[in-house]
């Protein structure tokens, strides 16, 4: 991860370097990360969200052109017992993962903001991220998934099943609007969809696994938070259910979410960052009779 992001650092110096006559901007994210996946009903849901902060530099290219990089720290989780679906409730199942976000960005403003002050914009680009699901016992004490092969990722009776990464790439793209509150102030919204290549940030993905199997490889914590139905009041004598039946659903990858504000400031001094140029005051209407 830290080879990666001196890559990004190395990219987004090159443009700095070239267009040393404009200053970039500096500044924070503030908002909340959310995901959805096996643990949640919908594509997009904030039912589940969590606290997040970050913080972003961003510079010119050309016009209407930026660069930014940033890097986000938020969280995210689900849990069955939040599913308006009953056979979804029995199952169970639920996981919390801290989530580290580096990326970077290409933006482009709709409007020319050194002239408005105001524009809206989108972006794309990609993310290296980390994450580490975990569940919480009776204690409320974090037990961390990826090493109990909850679904048989790299047991050898599943060749087919490989561990998965806790350090992935993403693609982020999403859009935003920012205004400049002055000359040096920019306050701006965002919403930024980050498209995984894993179905494994809620370790839920396919079917269940051999019970004995699980058991003799990972042991008895293993078999108890692969099938988790046990802890429901009616449930306690469920029989683990046969290899093969259905746990998860391998068709769609896992996504998650960052939505908040970013506030920034630029370098100049006078400028409105992301241009170099200063931003056009905004006066008061002539007075008429």
């Amino acid at each position: 991860m830290k080879k990666l992001i001196a890559v990004f650092v190395l990219v987004f110096s090159a443009p700095v370097i070239l267009y040393a006559q404009s200053a970039p901007e500096v500044g924070i994210f503030s908002g909340i990360s959310t995901y959805s996946g096996d643990l949640t009903q919908h594509a997009v849901t904030f039912r589940q969200s969590h606290p997040a902060i970050g913080f972003l530099i961003r510079k010119s290219v050309y016009k209407n052109f930026g660069l930014r990089l940033g890097v986000d720290f938020g969280k995210i989780s689900g849990a069955d017992s939040l599913s308006s679906d009953s056979s979804l409730r029995v199952r169970n199942l639920s996981f919390r993962s801290n989530l580290v976000d580096v990326h970077l960005l290409a933006e482009y403003n709709f409007f020319d903001y050194s002239e408005t002050g105001f524009t809206p914009y989108v972006f794309v680009g990609i993310s290296v991220y980390h994450f580490d699901p975990y569940a919480l016992d009776s204690s409320g004490l974090k037990v961390y998934l990826p090493p109990l092969s909850t679904e048989g990722e790299g047991l050898p009776q599943y060749p087919d099943r490989k561990p998965y990464a806790l350090t992935q790439i993403s693609i982020p793209f999403g859009v935003g609007v920012k205004y400049a509150l002055s000359p040096k102030i920019n306050l701006g919204f965002e919403f930024r969809i980050n498209k995984t290549f894993t179905d494994y940030l809620d370790d839920v993905s396919t079917t269940y696994v051999d019970q004995n199997v699980l058991l003799a490889a990972r042991g008895p914590s293993a078999v108890y938070y692969a099938y988790r139905t046990n802890e429901l009041p009616g449930h306690t004598k469920d029989i683990y259910p046969p290899a093969g039946s259905h746990r998860g659903s391998p068709a769609h990858k896992d996504w998650y979410y960052f939505t908040g504000v970013t506030l920034t400031f630029n370098l100049n001094g006078g400028g409105n960052g992301l241009f170099g140029k200063s931003i056009r005051q905004l006066r008061c209407p002539p007075y008429k009779k």
